[in-house]
């Protein structure tokens, strides 16, 4: 009876080791592998498993998880962003569209258009330039009044 008590103590003071083969080869499209059982060109490797406790877990866990929170805070910052640029951009091609319309309706309703020059006379525009500047005119409203 005591003899059995000390084998069980000795069994469960002993350390256990585990031992398993491990064997490495190259295929012919030079991939590397691992596996537990011998291949025709694989050659056995050992491996340490003695340290244990190297790797911090809830340290790492806690990273990821920070990495992923300011990532997705970033995204959430560029879609505001862009969110932001398409509303200014939209308030612009309104604003572009309305100045359009309205210079447009003058310029039709006008029976003749004229600018100023340096001494703050009229000078008359021809009927081509109008032309012109009326097809200017209605292509910036095609594009803005969308």
């Amino acid at each position: 009876m005591l003899q059995n008590i000390v084998i069980i103590c000795a069994l469960l003071i002993s350390p256990l080791t585990v031992y398993a083969e491990i064997y490495k080869w190259v295929d012919e499209q030079g991939k590397v592998h691992y596996g537990d059982k011998p291949v025709n060109n694989s050659t056995e490797m050992e491996v340490n498993i003695s340290k244990q406790g190297h790797i911090k877990i809830k340290n790492s866990r806690e990273q990821k998880r920070q990495k992923l929170l300011e990532s997705y805070a970033d995204d959430q910052e560029r879609k505001d962003k862009n969110k932001e640029k398409k509303k200014k951009k939209k308030e612009k091609h309104e604003r572009n569209c309305v100045l359009s319309i309205d210079r447009l309706r003058q310029y039709e309703r006008a029976s003749s258009l004229y600018n100023l020059d340096k001494e703050g006379k009229r000078v008359t525009v021809s009927t081509e330039e109008r032309a012109r500047k009326t097809n200017d005119l209605r292509k910036k409203i095609n594009k803005y009044c969308k």
